[in-house]
């Protein structure tokens, strides 16, 4: 790629994120319903014919957001689970590693976004499927630490890792807004996981 090339797409894609975060940031303060086209194009500092380059409707935008942040999250959990060779030490780390990406601003504003835009079929159906590669993680760890006699050998990596998984995910809602903490969270799920779930 020529330098000339580069220099277009860093370009393309500080649209991009831009508009997004516009789109974000409007469905959170007005929701989807008054948040047109033209208002986004407005907000995000562009002109519509170039909103439209990007984005066909304020939904696709939305979903943009959801597939960066999964990005996002999925690469705060690689690094997490390269930190630490111990499974235990390394399924405390992703537990606890989804609890701080649901306590940031970043992701709180995003999800109150997400609560008011009413997503189509479809778009669950996308969100949900961007999910499962989170579960990953999980399942891997349970299965290194099943292999090497630390869990108990009788779990099932894929189901027992997607159920750890969803029981921190499902702490999602309470951190987003505000009435459990993150350090809360991880407490009680690390007592219950623990406790009823790996030791013997």
């Amino acid at each position: 790629m020529s330098q000339w090339q580069a220099a277009v797409e860093t370009h393309k894609a500080r649209y991009r994120e831009q508009i997004i975060d516009a789109a974000i940031e409007l469905v959170a303060a007005e929701g989807v319903t008054k948040t047109s086209m033209a208002k986004l194009a407005q907000h995000a500092g562009v002109g519509r014919a170039t909103l439209y380059k990007y984005f066909s409707d304020v939904e696709s935008a939305l979903l943009a957001h959801v597939e960066r942040e999964l990005d996002e999250c999925a690469a705060r959990l690689a690094t997490a689970t390269t930190e630490h060779a111990d499974p235990l030490d390394r399924l405390h780390a992703c537990m606890h590693t989804m609890l701080d990406y649901f306590a940031s601003q970043r992701h709180r504003v995003g999800w109150a976004s997400l609560d008011k835009a009413d997503l189509s079929a479809a778009a669950m159906a996308r969100l949900r499927s961007g999910m499962t590669r989170l579960h990953q993680p999980f399942v891997v760890t349970l299965s290194e630490g099943i292999a090497t006699n630390r869990l108990r050998g009788e779990l099932d990596p894929q189901r027992h890792g997607k159920l750890i998984f969803k029981m921190v995910a499902s702490m999602q809602e309470d951190i987003a807004d505000e009435t459990l903490n993150a350090t809360d969270a991880m407490n009680t799920l690390w007592s219950l996981t623990t406790g009823g779930i790996l030791e013997s």
